[in-house]
């Protein structure tokens, strides 16, 4: 770098724009020429200090490009040890021995000669020529030490050696052979360009004969793309934007509850069911972490795939205290003492994250949803970085992992390994994050998280949902139904209640409402006035059939009673779930380990069935009450499967429990 002055005929770039000291005028105002437009501005000179200071106004460097033989970062600034650099450095000493001397050659050649004789360098002392010329080439870069750097490397013919015609093809043929999703190699687009070029030699006299392409050639036009579109081209935008990723502008946070970041993954660890002790396969795992502390709020852990339900599951483990969860693990030797509401949540792009049932839940309770670009996910990568540590925790060296790479697996078969049960996971899952995880110190904090999360907030100091007992009702399904004399529909079930008579004769006779429903349970659902003013829970009318179940059950039984009856009334769905039950133990006993884990969806809902109403206060006619399913009978089916036929009307007939298997069964030869 070196110095410039606001002279007439000075480059300068204003705010990125090439422009040209004209002529000053009276005073300190100045014409300014825009190199382009050719428009001229005045500004004076104290404005243009003012620009300059800021940044906004620079010298144009108007240094001839340096020689090939130099590193592009060599300046005075670096000098380092290039030997043109340290030549150019003995030239600037001829040039300040002879600076204020005149331009006679009997001075300058006295001066030169006296110069050489006390530094010897080089061999020869220069000519009164080369100095005369150093020293104005030096004046005229204002004392920039590169304009004396040797430019021997410029010399010689610096045409393209190939026709226009030649690179023509070799362009042609790096961007159909090897700017491809196949990726093709160097020695294939020289092939494809050499043969373009072989074509077109055919059809001209031997004088005007293209030279064939070489390799070298290739090499060079390749070299000149940027990385970035050799990239993208060859692997994709997407795996582009992640190779030259870079955080900019990092949010960070100064306090717990600032921000939590979720996230969802599958499990790298086949289980076992509790009963029948056989695979099931791999649950998925949702969890939510403090931005600050690291802490983990929320964990759910299901055969559910992420949805809006496992989201709101694992929030509401997050925002309340978890009193309840150890004392159902008092294995766990430690408090976990990470809760409360926070005030941004992190999520990506998933689908799960886009519903209106989330964004009233977090309107309702203050909290702000962030979604980051697709496909970065190293932009919330502490989420990201700590489900990959809990997958290693958890599953990794456990008999029954799946190992996080495919080619580990090698002739390892998970599921004849398995011997975790799903209640076991859950409680060894809890017991990683709350006696070593937030235990260990960690390697940004330098301290464990839960040191980390005691020592930045107090308990007074964290948000709770102001109402527990409504927080099912707010992290609910939300959804808007008509409400009329029938009640409201939802998924082919009716819901009703003398609360929702009272308030059609207070709105009118038909009108619309919003309404909020819990997957994991069908048998209630909660109206919320038009007003916004009060909220009513409603039973569903069919509730000996729905109390507890979920609506992926609810989904199966459905389907299981239109295939086998062609009925769609809900005295089909009620038989239709009695003969699921046999048919989920069956599944487990003879399905292989991918069917299971469907069924395991179907029966391993965290979900339990809601007491009965006093049907006298409701007014409601009163149902008769079907026996209660066990959970660990409801499994998941995806397609119905096929029953021993029975008619459409007879009842179904109560089924015998399967007692847990050990042992492969094997038929009988005698019978």
């Amino acid at each position: 770098m070196g110095t410039s002055r606001f002279r007439a005929g000075t480059q300068l770039k204003i705010d990125g724009k090439t422009a040209i000291l004209l002529r000053k005028l009276d005073g300190d105002l100045w014409q300014v020429e825009d190199e382009l437009s050719r428009r001229i501005t005045e500004y004076k000179l104290t404005t243009l200090y003012g620009l300059y200071e800021s940044g906004n106004l620079v010298f144009v460097d108007t240094l001839p490009p340096l020689s090939r033989k130099i590193k592009d970062n060599s300046s005075p600034e670096n000098v380092g040890s290039d030997p043109a650099l340290e030549i150019a450095k003995v030239r600037r000493l001829y040039v300040i021995a002879v600076i204020g001397l005149p331009n006679s050659r009997r001075v300058m050649e006295s001066a030169i000669k006296a110069l050489w004789v006390r530094i010897e360098e080089p061999d020869a002392a220069p000519s009164y020529i080369s100095v005369y010329r150093w020293k104005r080439r030096y004046l005229e870069a204002g004392k920039d030490l590169r304009s004396l750097i040797s430019r021997d490397g410029m010399k010689g013919n610096t045409r393209d050696r190939y026709p226009s015609e030649v690179t023509t093809f070799v362009d042609a043929a790096i961007n159909t052979v090897y700017l491809t999703l196949e990726r093709n190699t160097i020695q294939d687009t020289l092939d494809e360009a050499t043969n373009c070029v072989k074509q077109e030699n055919n059809l001209r006299p031997k004088s005007l004969q293209l030279p064939l392409p070489t390799r070298r050639l290739v090499q060079r036009m390749v070299s000149e793309i940027p990385a970035f579109d050799r990239y993208a081209a060859r692997h994709g935008r997407d795996a582009a934007e992640k190779m030259f990723r870079a955080v900019l502008n990092q949010c960070t946070t100064s306090a717990p509850l600032e921000r939590a970041q979720i996230d969802h993954t599958p499990l790298n660890l086949v289980v076992i069911d509790d009963e029948t002790m056989l695979p099931l396969g791999r649950p998925f795992a949702t969890a939510c972490i403090d931005d600050f502390t690291r802490c983990v709020l929320g964990l759910y852990i299901s055969f559910e795939p992420p949805s809006y339900f496992t989201v709101s599951r694992c929030l509401k483990q997050a925002f309340t205290p978890k009193t309840e969860l150890l004392k159902l693990y008092p294995e766990i030797r430690h408090s976990w003492e990470a809760y409360g509401v926070p005030i941004e949540l992190l999520v990506d792009n998933g689908q799960e994250f886009h519903s209106i049932s989330l964004e009233n839940a977090s309107l309702s309770v203050g909290m702000e949803i962030t979604y980051q670009p697709r496909r970065k996910a190293w932009l919330k990568g502490k989420i990201e970085r700590f489900l990959k540590t809990f997958n290693e925790g958890v599953a990794q060296g456990v008999p029954g992992t799946t190992f996080s790479n495919i080619l580990e697996k090698e002739d390892y078969d998970p599921s004849k390994f398995a011997i975790v049960r799903y209640s076991t996971l859950k409680k060894i899952a809890y017991l990683w994050i709350v006696d070593e995880y937030h235990q260990k110190p960690h390697r940004s904090l330098g301290v464990p998280p839960a040191v980390m999360w005691s020592s930045s907030i107090r308990d007074e100091d964290i948000p709770l949902p102001d109402n527990p007992a409504r927080l099912d009702f707010l992290l609910g399904q939300s959804e808007t139904r008509t409400l009329s004399h029938k009640g409201i529909e939802l998924n082919g079930l009716f819901y009703n209640s003398p609360d929702l008579v009272a308030l059609r004769r207070r709105h009118g006779a038909k009108f619309t409402v919003e309404i909020r429903w819990d997957k994991s349970d069908l048998g209630h659902i909660t109206v919320i006035s038009p007003t916004n003013s009060e909220s009513f829970k409603v039973r569903c009318l069919q509730y000996e059939y729905a109390n507890g179940l979920s609506f992926y059950q609810h989904r199966i039984c459905k389907r299981f009673a239109a295939s086998k009856w062609e009925t769609f009334d809900p005295h089909a769905w009620l038989e239709a779930k009695s003969r699921i039950r046999q048919i989920v133990e069956d599944e487990l006993m003879f399905k292989k380990t991918r069917s299971r884990a469907k069924v395991a969806r179907y029966k391993n809902m965290d979900a339990s069935p809601t007491p009965p109403e006093d049907d006298s206060k409701s007014g409601l006619p009163s149902a008769p009450t079907a026996p209660s399913i066990p959970p660990s009978e409801q499994k998941d089916l995806s397609t119905p499967l096929e029953p021993t036929p029975l008619p459409a009307t007879s009842p179904a007939s109560p089924k015998r429990r399967i007692a847990p298997v050990y042992r492969e069964r094997r038929p009988n030869s005698d019978h």
